[in-house]
């Protein structure tokens, strides 16, 4: 899927379950990755990178369609169907359907965002028509058994009870009613929601999600391209055609709002800040991977870190970032300071953001991001699961298929003047909205609860 965040031109997939990676060398490591594109028997394409160095093989599908256009009485049903697509399938009950994947040393899991909902597959070699058994199941024969669904919606019930003290939940949920009041990425679930999930409920969105027509599927590991399809079949095969579902409009922000202010009592305050972004397909969007690394995507090396925490002490940490989905696209920053620190790390964020737009970046801001980010490469690429999530991230973002090869080549490529007219484009401070969860000292908000 289209990720949550995507950074430095890099999609990274949202349902990557917990799994023990063997890392060895491989040619992924040395930044020469041979993706091929396949065909299944049945006709169904796909990625695969053929690697037999580590006896593991990683799948990941996608298909268009997420939380964003659920039902508005049952806002939250997508994510418990994914959950629920786990929880017995087939003669198999909840508990027995775990074990069996504990057994074969697997791992199975779905998950929902707002723009479209996946699967990833993890499983030793020796155990691949097992393990892809047990995918077919959980894709095809869903149990959606009344405990389990009873189970995950308490659980629901209780993350809305607690969901108000949470800093996260209420800033994020500040700036979507913020930026699109009106836009289904600003709906949240609700009691009366998840109490009106049912079995039915979940079978209407599995039927209108999975099928042919908007599936992405990436292979990676020890499999070549007959037995790929094969699997490939074995799974997804029986899919119907079916058709792309209907999309949200794409979500306009609203002119920004300088600090929005959320009063919860704690002695740290969250806060967090989004301008405007654009959108991964966008020409400046690899000089905006450099830009952002000078500005707070760098780490220690950036200049907000530089400024607001080591020269100043005022933050634990802050950082910067592109965030897009399918709909919206946005710059993303945050910092966690003491309440009586908050006031002058917004003014010297601001001021730090200003600075950069008035006078753009140095050539040896440039040349230096360049370097991290293309030296970097290689940590996102030293296991099966890592090159899996890069290469369908990649995919379902729309990329050629020799991206992964390519990448490098295109961010050496940034000039200095490239990375000034990003800046410009994207950086005004004032162009971003502000929002302080806690008991901030000395704080004037724009708007507040």
């Amino acid at each position: 899927m289209r990720a949550l965040a995507i950074a430095l031109g890099l999609a990274l997939a949202s349902f990557a379950p917990a799994y023990a990676q063997q890392r060895a060398e491989s040619s992924a490591s040395r930044h020469d990755v041979d993706v091929e594109r396949i065909t299944s028997p049945s006709g169904i394409e796909a990625w695969l990178v053929s690697d037999s160095t580590v006896p593991m093989i990683v799948m990941r599908a996608y298909w268009r369609g997420g939380s964003a256009i659920e039902p508005a009485n049952t806002i939250g049903v997508t994510g418990v169907m994914t959950d629920m697509l786990t929880e017995g399938a087939g003669s198999l009950n909840a508990n027995s359907y775990k074990e069996r994947l504990q057994d074969l040393n697997m791992s199975l899991g779905f998950g929902a965002g707002w723009d479209g909902v996946g699967m990833t597959l993890t499983t030793l070699s020796e155990n691949r028509d097992a393990a892809v058994e047990m995918a077919r199941l959980a894709l095809h024969e869903p149990r959606f058994d009344a405990e389990p669904l009873a189970r995950i919606k308490r659980q629901m019930l209780v993350g809305i009870r607690t969901r108000e003290t949470n800093p996260g939940y209420i800033a994020n949920l500040a700036l979507d009613q913020a930026l699109y009041p009106t836009h289904p990425y600003a709906r949240r679930t609700s009691r009366e929601g998840v109490e009106a999930i049912n079995r039915a409920a979940l079978q209407e969105r599995r039927a209108a999600l999975f099928n042919r027509t908007t599936m992405q599927i990436t292979i990676v590991g020890d499999i070549n391209a007959a037995d790929a399809g094969r699997a490939i079949d074995s799974i997804f095969g029986a899919l119907p055609q079916g058709a792309a579902p209907p999309e949200p409009p794409d979500a306009t922000l609203s002119p920004a709002t300088p600090l929005i202010v959320r009063t919860l009592p704690q002695p740290q305050s969250l806060v967090l800040f989004v301008g405007p972004g654009i959108q991964d397909e966008d020409p400046d969007w690899i000089p905006l991977a450099v830009a952002n690394y000078i500005l707070g995507g760098g780490g220690f090396s950036s200049r907000l870190m530089d400024q607001v925490r080591e020269q100043r002490g005022l933050v634990y940490g802050i950082g910067t970032g592109p965030s897009v989905r399918e709909h919206s696209a946005g710059i993303r920053g945050s910092a966690q300071t003491e309440n009586g620190d908050v006031r002058q790390a917004i003014e010297v964020t601001r001021a730090e953001m200003a600075r950069l737009y008035r006078d753009g970046a140095t050539q040896a801001e440039v040349n230096d991001a360049i370097t991290y980010l293309t030296g970097s490469f290689a940590l996102d690429l030293d296991s099966n699961s890592k090159i899996a999530g890069v290469v369908h991230g990649y995919q379902t973002a729309g990329r050629p298929i020799d991206y992964i090869n390519r990448r490098n080549d295109l961010i050496r490529a940034v000039t200095l003047e490239d990375v000034n007219r990003v800046i410009r484009r994207l950086f005004d401070p004032e162009d971003f909205t502000f929002v302080v969860v806690g008991q901030p000292e000395g704080l004037e908000a724009t708007a507040s609860n």
